[in-house]
């Protein structure tokens, strides 16, 4: 028997409507107050609850109404909180480096929390993003802050976006995306008019105190890439690939991957937080530890893990996907996945309305939303008997069935659409896998080295430099062949809704049949 999605999930209707408020929120803007919002969200909450005894119609759409107001209510307390009054002029202030420093053609970005303005402490800091211009003309390097540097500094401040400008064929909104990842002021700080100082951490908020932590944790990480010689290219993509971090991935290794339409291996996600999740669980069942608990450490590291590399948005729709399905199976449950991408998506969307509009946020979840939908329809038109072939036909079919689910998003943003997606995301499949692996093996066998078993760590970096290197050059030949993406094209926002209107018609219409066919059989 095929199998098949099932809609009837209430889960599904609160996340829908929760994007429906965070969208009226964002139109409406301020015009209607937070606490009416407020108000009206209790008012509704407590009438659902009065309605859930008496008539189940009248329950399910007050509940929904009540998830519309609240997404609203959400939307509108961000865009409250991100009306703040900069002064204006040169401002001295006082921040703590909270990211890694990043090179950027004549600048260096960094992530810092804004402590204090013109000597007054902050009650609350302030998420900035720092630009230190470099001098290109003395011989002599700049300092550059280190993560966790107290820094003071005189510049002035400006509302996230200002002086960004978009590409005419690219719709990406620089100001949003900067918001929705929490920055309130970016700044230019020239060379030399900066020095360090030393700064409480006590200071910042607890969750900045321990993303600072996991952040020089990670760092350390990544420097035994670096001590074992994987460097360039390689460990720019591995960095990427293992622990989330893009800092050294150059403009034109970011094309290559883009136009090959592999740029989604470069960011965690759900394929490679399965992998992980499935070495821990078979690391686990080595010791024959009760199945109970084998699961719960799996899920306890897996979500260590989530923190370490920064909680992003794909990542964190993996894990709760990935946890929902272990509750699942544990209670001998029969896990929906459609319900469980709906619960991810009220989990973001609740702790960040803004993450609506990030390109990350639209893109994870659209693939995955195709994926779940679509993937039942054409999984059992064949069945292949080897297993090479069968592999070949899953890899084609994920990979087509989530172009087709984010093509008119990535035209949209970004104004190019891959040409050679299939191949290259087949060698992107054959090799994504063992480096991963081979990754979790070498920093397990970093402590091998105080037992004079250095040689393992070793093997184990030559192999990952060499996977990473035949990957990078496969996917460049790739990118170099003739009519390898299609550039300057452009989507309105009309047409992309539009796309995915003729997709829903498509889809539902396919359904309807495969129903009625089932019903006649019957």
């Amino acid at each position: 028997m095929k199998p098949q999605t099932d809609y009837n999930q209430p889960m599904i209707y609160v996340a829908v409507a929760l994007i429906v408020g965070i969208m009226v929120g964002n139109g409406v803007g301020m015009s209607v107050g937070v606490k009416a919002y407020a108000v009206a969200f209790c008012v509704l909450l407590a009438f659902t609850g009065v309605a859930y005894c008496r008539n189940r119609w009248l329950c399910d759409i007050s509940l929904m109404l009540s998830a519309v107001v609240f997404g609203a209510f959400l939307e509108s307390r961000q865009i409250e909180e991100q009306r703040i009054a900069l002064p204006k002029g040169r401002v001295a202030c006082q921040a703590i480096v909270v990211g890694m420093p990043q090179q950027h053609d004549k600048v260096i970005q960094a992530d810092a929390q804004i402590v204090s303005l013109n000597g007054r402490q902050l009650s609350s800091t302030l998420k900035a993003r720092l630009s230190f211009l470099r001098d290109t003309l003395s011989d002599v390097a700049a300092p550059v802050p280190a993560l966790g540097d107290g820094i003071a500094f005189s510049s002035r401040l400006q509302r996230p976006g200002d002086g960004y400008r978009a590409s005419v064929d690219s719709h990406f909104d620089s100001r949003r995306w900067l918001l929705s990842q929490g920055y309130r002021v970016q700044t230019l700080i020239s060379p030399y008019v900066w020095h360090r100082v030393i700064l409480p951490l006590r200071s910042l908020r607890r969750t900045d105190r321990v993303r600072l932590s996991v952040g020089k944790w990670r760092e350390q990480l990544l420097s035994q890439y670096r001590r074992m010689g994987i460097l360039g290219e390689e460990y720019a993509v591995l960095a990427a690939m293992t622990l989330g971090d893009k800092s050294c991935l150059t403009k034109s290794l970011r094309k290559v991957y883009s136009q090959t339409g592999t740029s989604h291996v470069l960011a965690l996600s759900g394929l490679h937080l399965s992998i992980f999740f499935n070495i821990l669980l078979l690391t686990f069942g080595l010791f024959r530890i009760n199945r109970w608990v084998s699961y719960w450490l799996t899920l306890l590291v897996l979500w260590c893990f989530v923190v370490l590399v920064g909680m992003p948005v794909s990542v964190v729709r993996a894990a709760i996907m990935l946890s929902v399905g272990s509750i699942a199976l544990l209670l001998h449950r029969r896990s929906a996945s459609l319900s469980a991408l709906s619960l991810a998506a009220v989990v973001v969307l609740v702790m960040n309305p803004e993450s609506l509009w990030d390109v990350s946020f639209q893109l994870s979840f659209m693939a995955v939303l195709s994926l779940v939908v679509m993937e039942p329809m054409v999984e059992g038109l064949w069945y292949p008997r080897f297993r090479i072939v069968a592999w070949l036909w899953s890899t084609t079919r994920t990979s087509v069935i989530a172009q087709l689910g984010t093509a008119p998003l990535v035209v949209y943003y970004f104004g190019n659409l891959s040409v050679y997606f299939l191949p290259a995301n087949l060698l992107v499949s054959l090799l994504s896998i063992p480096l991963l692996l081979l990754s979790f093996f070498f920093f397990l066998s970093l402590p091998l080295q105080w037992a004079h078993l250095a040689c393992i760590s070793q093997l184990l970096s030559w192999l990952l430099s060499s996977a990473t290197l035949l990957l990078n050059h496969g996917l460049r030949w790739m990118s170099a062949l003739p009519g390898a993406a299609v550039n300057d094209i452009a989507f309105s926002q009309t047409q992309v809704w539009l796309y995915y209107f003729v997709l829903v018609c498509l889809l539902a219409t396919i359904m309807y049949e495969k129903r009625i066919k089932s019903s006649k059989s019957s």
